[in-house]
């Protein structure tokens, strides 16, 4: 369910129809005002000022031999002329100061549903460098592009009026200009629109390459990988890594820009001859006695505020193409939501869990090669304790992702109670499961509000908190701590506090345990937990999930030896199934491993 990728091009009037849509949904009632209605009375008093200037040139040039009779005729058009501009002025600054209110609510919009659309994203989504694309540019550009998009769309609308007004008026005084405007617009529309398609493609060719820019920033500025960066004496290779992929893409943006200026140029050369052509015709049309001076002089006006807005049609479509991958990044989030809403309606909600059954299950990752999983079988039942051993990258991990319904299998299938989880509700399914996965978070909030994230519903119960941290084990951890349970985490901000990598993954228990699910999944729970506190941990396991179904990873085999069944993967597969007492009298992978690792640990002769 990945979001849809854009191809290479946008064109200018995708990009106008999906800004239109974007500041219509964001806010209705300021899209009428800001986009319809402001600019529609702006165009209409300058069709009414262009009047006024006509009858003010009628009333100025008409015989009079007495300059005080002339001042009086005059006077009044001049009066309704500075009524109309302070209107005029009035408006445009009226609908400039409410723009900032659409942009607001666009932002806010285009977030809402970013934010919505990734969060329906399958866990797989994330292992695509598309759907990474997409998502990093949303991110870095959801506080300016929506900017682009209002600025862009009210500027277009309000030349756009002032074309349709001033067009009108031209071919009131002398229709014979109008197909001359035409042909001088023609050159103008074409070129935006290829400048357009441009500026798109350049925006979504070097959006890979910006990530990595970012990435490498980030290796050098962010916290985490800060101590092996000094250690290793890496600054210097990020540095000029930096600055070879901002090369890069300025190189690319030079490409981009000589095209430009050769379009503009072919752009402005046309447009300058087809308006020299009209300026000739309306000499002829004076001197020939077709037009008198007040019909010429408001044309000429007419004809230099169409020329205005028809050039003023650049900046706007600049605009909308520089914001053209935003507005299809939006349209893509727009139908990820509604294939999301689509692909979980009707779906049957799942019972409480008495049996979990996996057959001839196959999964691959996008763009790899191999299957991660290949014809993997097991049933799993309720309250049973299970364990996964095997080798690294034998697909335990995958396969944990797969039970927690994170993972939609390739082929083959998993059932829930006998029944085909591909017809039930995925997010209920889920909600029947607590995890702690090897890449578990430690979110930078407080030590009661990281537990608390576990069951949202249940954020308020302190008992609850303090129980299922102590039974994590990291009691006398959050005892030490500056504020116990309310200590901030995240040095990053103000006065937080840094766990060590054990006491972190406590914490990801204690959350998991504060879930309280009947399917608990726990990747390498202790793997970080000294061989103290891990032994002491897991000998209490049994009583942690009394009446809970679990699925433990473990690369200690001690931990797993009172499992009630231990499944043994390789390759994608599982390759052996049964008890400790089974599989040793097997003696395959399982034994051979399990021997080795004793073998590491007994204490050898003096």
């Amino acid at each position: 369910m990945a979001l849809k990728v854009p191809g290479a091009r946008r064109s200018a009037p995708a990009n106008i129809i999906d800004a239109l849509r974007l500041s219509r949904e964001a806010s209705p009632g300021l899209f009428w005002l800001v986009v319809v209605a402001l600019p529609a009375a702006e165009g209409l008093l300058a069709l009414s000022l262009l009047a006024v200037f006509r009858g003010g040139a009628d009333a100025f040039l008409s015989n009079s031999s007495v300059p005080g009779e002339t001042v009086e005729r005059i006077i009044p058009w001049l009066g309704v002329a500075i009524v109309l501009t302070l209107f005029m002025i009035f408006m445009a600054n009226s609908r400039h100061t409410v723009q900032e209110l659409l942009l607001d609510r666009v932002r806010q919009f285009s977030a809402r549903r970013m934010h919505r659309a990734i969060a329906m994203l399958e866990l797989v989504d994330f292992d695509d460098s598309q759907v990474h694309d997409r998502i990093s540019r949303a991110e870095a550009t959801a506080d300016f592009k929506p900017r682009q998009v209002v600025r862009g769309i009210t500027a277009l609308i309000a030349s756009g009026f002032q074309i349709v007004v001033f067009t009108g008026m031209l071919v009131f005084l002398q229709p014979l200009l109008l197909p001359m405007m035409a042909l001088a617009a023609a050159p103008v529309l074409l070129v935006s629109s290829k400048l357009a398609g441009q500026q798109f493609g350049f925006f979504h060719a070097v959006t890979p390459l910006e990530r990595r820019r970012r990435y490498v920033g980030w290796l050098m500025t962010s916290r985490e990988p800060a101590a092996e960066v000094r250690s290793f004496g890496l600054m210097r290779d990020f540095a000029r890594r930096y600055d070879e992929l901002t090369d890069e893409r300025y190189a690319e943006l030079r490409r981009m820009v000589r095209g430009q200026w050769r379009n503009l140029l072919v752009s402005q050369v046309s447009f300058g001859l087809v308006l020299t052509a009209a300026v000739g015709l309306l000499g002829w049309f004076f001197a020939s006695g077709r037009m008198d001076v007040p019909t010429l002089l408001t044309t000429v006006v007419a004809l230099s505020r169409l020329v205005s807005a028809v050039g003023g049609l650049g900046g706007p479509m600049a605009e909308l193409s520089e914001a053209g991958l935003f507005l299809g990044d939006q349209a893509a989030f727009y139908d990820q939501l509604k294939r999301a809403e689509e692909l979980e309606r009707g779906r049957a909600l799942p019972e409480r869990l008495r049996e979990l059954r996996v057959r001839d299950l196959t999964f691959r990752y996008p763009g790899a090669e191999r299957d991660a999983l290949a014809g993997v079988d097991m049933t799993i039942g309720a309250g049973q304790l299970v364990a996964f051993v095997g080798p690294n990258g034998s697909g335990k991990t995958t396969m944990a992702k797969i039970l927690s319904f994170l993972y939609r299998p390739g082929d083959g299938t998993v059932s829930w109670n006998g029944q085909d989880i591909a017809g039930l509700d995925h997010k209920a399914l889920r909600d029947h499961v607590t995890a702690v996965f090897q890449d578990h978070m430690t979110y930078h909030f407080s030590i009661e509000e990281n537990v608390s994230l576990g069951d949202l519903a249940r954020a308020g119960d302190h008992a609850a908190v303090t129980g299922a941290i102590e039974a994590a084990g990291a009691a006398e951890m959050v005892a030490r701590l500056p504020a116990g349970a309310a200590t901030e985490l995240g040095p990053e901000f103000g006065d937080g506090t840094s766990l060590s990598g054990g006491e972190s993954q406590r914490l990801a228990l204690a959350r998991a345990l504060f879930r309280d699910r009947e399917l608990v999944i726990l990747d390498e729970p202790t793997s970080a937990l000294d061989p103290v506190a891990d032994h002491a941990l897991l000998r209490d396991l049994r009583g942690l999930l009394r009446g809970r179904t679990a699925v433990v990873i473990s690369h200690r085999f001690s931990n797993v030896r009172h499992a009630d069944q231990i499944f043994v993967f390789d390759g994608g597969r599982i390759v052996e199934q049964g008890s400790h007492e089974s599989l040793m009298l097997a003696r395959g992978l399982y034994a051979e491993m399990y021997s080795l690792q004793a073998d590491a640990f007994a204490e050898e002769p003096a």
